[in-house]
């Protein structure tokens, strides 16, 4: 019979390797797009809503808000403790969100292009 290591009896990972994400809500989960369902979608309801969003994103009005001043430019080195692991934990999911994100929206405009053109370029110019 074999037996396993129960968590209290478990050693902390070695130097350097990161202690696995304790599940909680916020913990990210797998889901698969189903793009023949997005492309056969009949959108012809909302086209001039479409065409509005879609202006927005052309114009891309968040291009120059975020400000990179002295403050940005200062180390966060003085951080320490449950405040640091906070802090890298929310920013390291955000990363994955986002680059999670990034990649669906591509694959969405890849995917869409000849079948729903407007949602295709939506889908380009969001990140």
């Amino acid at each position: 019979m074999v037996s396993s290591i129960s968590k209290s009896e478990s050693a902390d990972p070695p130097s350097g390797i990161k202690t696995p994400v304790q599940e909680t809500l916020l913990t990210p989960r797998f889901y698969t797009t189903n793009f023949d369902a997005v492309a056969q979608m009949d959108l012809s309801g909302q086209q001039a809503e479409l065409e509005a969003v879609l202006a927005e994103l052309r114009a891309d009005y968040n291009r120059h808000h975020f400000v990179r001043n002295q403050e940005f430019e200062q180390c966060w080195d003085n951080i320490d403790g449950e405040t640091r692991k906070a802090f890298i934990d929310f920013l390291e999911r955000s990363c994955t969100s986002e680059f999670s994100g990034f990649l669906l929206f591509k694959e969405l405009s890849r995917k869409l292009k000849n079948r729903q053109p407007l949602l295709s370029e939506a889908f380009s110019l969001y990140f």
